[in-house]
């Protein structure tokens, strides 16, 4: 506990009552989320790709080499939104017409606590955390203005949302019409407290998220601090971007790589709108900037036998993709940036672990609030495992507070796996399970003699770890020597922790409300949106 709220602590150690160290200057906090982006598709780790504006900001701040999410989207989102680790608040993903999306809302969100400490708050693109109840949504959460949607993807052009199993192929779909496509691809567009009438269908949905961040920037009054969450939904399937985009790319590029490149490049330039605004408000020198993606680089072939392509993604050198276990599904690419940052600290890497889950308690430290979350241990729910980054991040401590990070603690299986676990502690990783999508890509993937690649059905790059596989990933990053064998005594300890941790496994089944779902979607003349108050 004493790591946990360590600055929280160090505010009420200068300040002679909470109430004044809530009262402290605080720093403005940005966090941009990066959706399926792949390890290789940065230009700090690949040239070839034109992200100039977040490579200047790694540049000017600290590389984050050992950041850690889920293996895909909603836990990683809930994990940041509710500070726990994904075993302890959600591992699947259920749909919007599930009662079970999201965090529980006896979870207490970061906007609502920094909201709480004196900040005007945001939230732009993807939420992926829940529908159901306007509780459930970001003006239920502490968002002060939103303009999102609520599925893990939707046709970027068009709003509309996924028709096939993986949201790779693209929704043509302009309006509702007599055949009721409303209801089989209902539009996915959220302003705030209402659907967003006059917005959907109109224009490529990034550039309605990056202007409405610039414009909440132009308009914040400076006086009090500001929470920005821009949630990207580039570089996420469909594989969809403006022309001017794919441009920056050469036309003999194989389309997958091509298209997912030009939807990089695309959220660099929306980052680089937001840092122009932030500066252009005088803001900037008292901002934090966090960037991450929610997963790893999706490297997955279409299960539609009508739409031959896949997912365009790279996390070379790495091992895996999206949704597996190995390191290029769940070490994603990050960075913090900003003004706020000490100056000792600008042009540096940490190696050191952190978590998704550890933002939560790093912003409440920076904003003066306590991280415990009494309402939910007031109902029974899982307490933050949040652990606070900002004494490392400053340059206070060299070592990270967190020596064991829970991946993935029994993950109950797709139609392609069964159950799965991932634990990291000290320099070891161990995988428990059947592990999916178990290959490299290549510098130059995906090319013309890639398809069809990484097809979740292939049992080739199926791997099995049983009882387990252990790896080094510190002399061993790529995952390529099994030592389960070799370190019995290790591999042992190691699983007796997973199942230690197995007794706090925190997960809702899923409760479809199909018939509600489907009522409300009708009353706002085809649009998701909440059924409950």
């Amino acid at each position: 506990m004493m790591m946990l709220l360590s600055t929280f602590v160090l505010c009420t150690m200068l300040f002679p009552t909470v109430s004044e160290c809530a009262a402290a200057p605080k720093p403005n906090i940005v966090f941009f989320m990066a959706d399926d982006l792949g390890w290789h598709n940065v230009q700090w780790h690949n040239t070839d790709m034109k992200t100039p504006n977040a490579a200047k900001l790694v540049a000017q701040g600290i590389e984050l080499d050992r950041h850690y999410a889920y293996v895909y989207c909603s836990p990683s989102r809930s994990s940041l939104m509710s500070g726990r680790l994904p075993f302890h608040v959600q591992q699947k993903n259920f749909n919007n017409c599930d009662l079970s999306q999201g965090v529980p809302r006896n979870m207490t969100f970061i906007a609502s606590k920094l909201k709480s400490a004196g900040y005007r708050t945001a939230q732009f693109g993807k939420w992926h955390l829940g529908c159901s109840s306007a509780g459930h949504i970001p003006a239920g959460r502490g968002f002060d203005v939103s303009l999102t949607y609520f599925e893990g993807a939707e046709d970027h052009f068009t709003q509309r949302s996924c028709i096939d199993a993986e949201c790779i192929k693209p929704v043509n779909i302009t309006a509702p019409d007599p055949k009721g496509w409303f209801q089989y691809s209902p539009f996915d567009l959220w302003q705030h407290e209402g659907p967003a009438t006059g917005l959907a269908g109109k224009q490529y949905n990034g550039y309605l998220f990056a202007n409405m961040s610039v414009q909440f920037i132009k308009g914040h009054n400076t006086s009090t601090p500001m929470f920005l969450y821009l949630a990207t939904d580039c570089s996420h399937t469909p594989l969809e971007a403006p022309q001017e985009y794919l441009d920056l790319y050469p036309s003999d590029w194989y389309l997958d790589r091509r298209q997912y490149a030009a939807m990089c490049s695309f959220w660099d330039s929306t980052l680089g709108d937001v840092v122009d605004a932030l500066n252009a408000k005088d803001m900037w020198d008292n901002t934090l900037i966090v960037f991450s993606s929610d997963n790893g680089g999706p490297t997955y072939w279409s299960t539609s036998p009508d739409f031959q392509h896949g997912a365009g993604a790279n996390n070379w050198p790495l091992k895996g993709s999206k949704v597996s276990n190995w390191e290029g599904g769940v070490r994603v690419a990050a960075f913090v940036s900003g003004g706020f940052l000490p100056t000792h600290v600008r042009g540096t890497k940490v190696e050191e672990y952190i978590h998704m889950a550890d933002w939560y308690a790093t912003f409440c430290g920076l904003a003066g609030v306590d991280p415990t979350d009494t309402v939910a241990e007031q109902h029974g729910l899982p307490a933050v495992d949040s652990l606070d980054m900002w004494p490392l991040l400053s340059g206070q401590d060299s070592k990270s507070p967190r020596e064991e990070i829970p991946l993935v603690v029994d993950a109950e299986g797709s139609r392609f796996t069964g159950n799965s676990s991932a634990l990291i502690i000290g320099d070891y990783k161990i995988l428990v399970g059947l592990q999916l999508l178990s290959y490299y890509q290549g510098p130059e993937f995906p090319n013309a003699s890639s398809p069809p690649y990484g097809q979740l059905t292939d049992r080739t790059l199926h791997h099995e770890c049983f009882p387990a596989c252990l790896y080094n990933i510190r002399t061993d990053p790529a995952e390529t020597t099994d030592l389960h064998e070799a370190d019995p005594v290790r591999t042992a300890t190691m699983l007796r922790r997973l199942d230690a941790l197995r007794a706090t496994h925190y997960q809702r089944a899923s409760n479809m409300d199909t018939d509600s779902c489907k009522a409300a979607i009708a009353s706002y003349g085809g649009f998701y949106g909440p059924w409950l108050p």
